[in-house]
């Protein structure tokens, strides 16, 4: 191959490196108010290797935190970051995780959301 080819092929593969994007990540934030200490601890138990399962990973689980505007968080913050929005969508809705999630059911206040970040 020439210099000139090769030059051509390096300049074509990086344009296609660039133009395809990122898969960005996605966050299930949960607030939680725990009512039921030993019923949630059982759901606390089984709910990490379902969320593992997704590709997910614990941020923040229930540490320390501040309310900086508005009305306070009713009780304990979770994060958990997912590779997609579409993994993070795939857990919550999994047969898996319906299972663990009726655990949480009357053992807590519960308010989740999923939000795509960069």
């Amino acid at each position: 191959m020439t210099i000139a080819a090769t030059i051509v092929v390096a300049a074509l593969v990086g344009v296609t490196a660039r133009q395809a994007p990122a898969a960005k990540k996605a966050f299930f934030i949960a607030e939680v108010e725990v009512t039921n200490a030993q019923q949630y601890g059982e759901y606390a138990k089984l709910s990490p290797g379902v969320i593992e399962k997704f590709g997910g990973r614990f941020v923040a689980r229930g540490g320390r935190a501040a309310t900086l505007e508005g009305p306070p968080a009713a009780g304990r913050l979770v994060v958990i970051e997912f590779p997609s929005f579409e993994r993070a969508q795939a857990f919550y809705d999994s047969p898996e995780y319906q299972t663990i999630r009726k655990l949480r059911l009357g053992a807590a206040t519960f308010r989740g959301m999923l939000v795509e970040g960069l």
